[in-house]
């Protein structure tokens, strides 16, 4: 059973979390914050020299996806923490455009489309495959995900 902390208040975009994970602290970023969807954050590909949340935050992004920051913020088990706000890079100001798949009864996707925080259009053919999936990427999973980050 995990223990809430005491009021936690929503995540902004700009704030730097430090992120417990199984190979050390990795870092991510708030860049979108649009309700009801879950925060987008980007991860910070590992940079040992950056100490300062600014100084974190202009390194280099790994991946997007959208998280439940503030049930993770508020879980004791989930291990993140706001330790301070920095400027979004201008590369990641803009809205992601995330993919989603669509399948037939086997299973198989048999076309995608692409979600921009407002509407869905169908991909176009030959779309960018390294394009977040919409999905809400559960504590642990973001915790695996930024633990294989290498530096």
């Amino acid at each position: 059973m995990t223990t809430p902390k005491p009021d936690t208040p929503r995540p902004a975009p700009g704030d730097v979390l430090a992120i417990q994970t199984a190979s050390g602290t990795r870092h991510a970023q708030v860049t979108h914050a649009r309700s009801p969807y879950p925060d987008v954050i980007r991860a910070i590909r590992p940079n040992d020299g950056a100490s300062s949340p600014e100084e974190i935050a202009k390194g280099e992004t790994a991946f997007v996806a959208m998280v439940e920051l503030g049930r993770a913020l508020r879980e004791e088990t989930a291990n993140v923490t706001v330790i301070g706000h920095a400027t979004v890079p201008s590369a990641d100001r803009n809205f992601p455009v995330f993919r989603l798949p669509i399948r037939n009864k086997a299973g198989e996707v048999i076309y995608w489309w692409t979600w921009d925080g407002e509407g869905l259009n169908v991909a176009p053919e030959g779309m960018d495959s390294t394009m977040p999936i919409r999905e809400i990427l559960p504590s642990k999973t973001l915790q695996s995900r930024l633990a294989a980050l290498l530096g």
